[in-house]
């Protein structure tokens, strides 16, 4: 996985700037639009994502916060503020990354609350960055269904994807999977990756073993994550194909989303 802080970074700019010249331009319409994230409009998208850079900041620095006393305040803030203040929270964040020198990007250590231990800038960056791409596309791909998950942040996020399937599997119900143990073998482009997937009692996602599987997943990787993440609707499949013992209704079954 890559661990050079920088390009993390930058993937985060380019994620900030996309979503900031969308802001600049919505329309109360646009802010009002349900969302691809069940039960948000565009707005509340955009207060979840100003607060999560808001609570960000904090945890990165160190500083004291109160995250139910920030989600009320973005809460009762009209749609266009949301909008509006998302951009300032995320840039305070973003910037406050740039700034750092190499050595103080190396020295960084950060504490998240549901991790046993501290990671370094790119861990942090990278759960950001999950964070951004995805919900950015919960605002594009609810105005376009051609919509994709920014290459750049997929290109580095489809590496963390075995990680973060596994923490999927310890915090969704085993009723969510097959009734069957079933392991399938999972290829992506752009780029291009090689997995096996366990799905039953466990749920897994790592290197080819070389043992024979029930089938194949064949789709882009910013489509794997959508998949990984509850965001891969019907329609909304990126050129998805499957072939053996599962169909893509039982993945998408198996990965509820969050």
């Amino acid at each position: 996985m890559e661990q050079n802080a920088r390009v993390w970074i930058a993937a985060l700019r380019s994620g900030h700037d996309r979503l900031a010249a969308f802001t600049a331009g919505a329309s109360p319409d646009d802010l009002a639009h349900p969302s691809m994230a069940t039960e948000w409009d565009i707005a509340h998208v955009l207060s979840h994502l100003g607060s999560g850079a808001e609570i960000g900041l904090a945890t990165v620095t160190g500083a004291p916060t109160d995250a139910p006393e920030v989600w009320a305040r973005w809460n009762a803030m009209e749609p266009a503020v949301m909008a509006s203040s998302f951009v300032t929270a995320d840039e305070r964040l973003v910037g406050w990354y740039e700034t750092l020198s190499d050595d103080q990007l190396a020295a960084l250590q950060v504490h998240l609350s549901f991790l046993p231990a501290p990671i370094d800038a790119a861990s942090a960056a990278g759960f950001r960055l999950s964070e951004i791409a995805l919900h950015s596309w919960d605002v594009f791909g609810a105005l376009d269904p051609a919509a994709t998950l920014a290459p750049d942040a997929a290109a580095l996020l489809v590496d963390r994807l075995p990680m973060m399937v596994g923490m999927i599997g310890r915090f969704t119900p085993r009723e969510t999977r097959p009734a069957r143990d079933t392991t399938i073998t999972v290829t992506t482009s752009a780029p291009e990756r090689h997995y096996e997937l366990e799905l039953g009692d466990n749920i897994d996602l790592r290197p080819p073993t070389g043992m024979s599987t029930a089938g194949d997943l064949v789709l882009p990787a910013e489509a794997l994550l959508r998949l990984a993440a509850g965001r891969l609707a019907p329609a909304r499949e990126g050129g998805a194909s499957i072939t053996g013992a599962l169909t893509l209704d039982e993945l998408r079954a198996a990965f509820p989303g969050y």
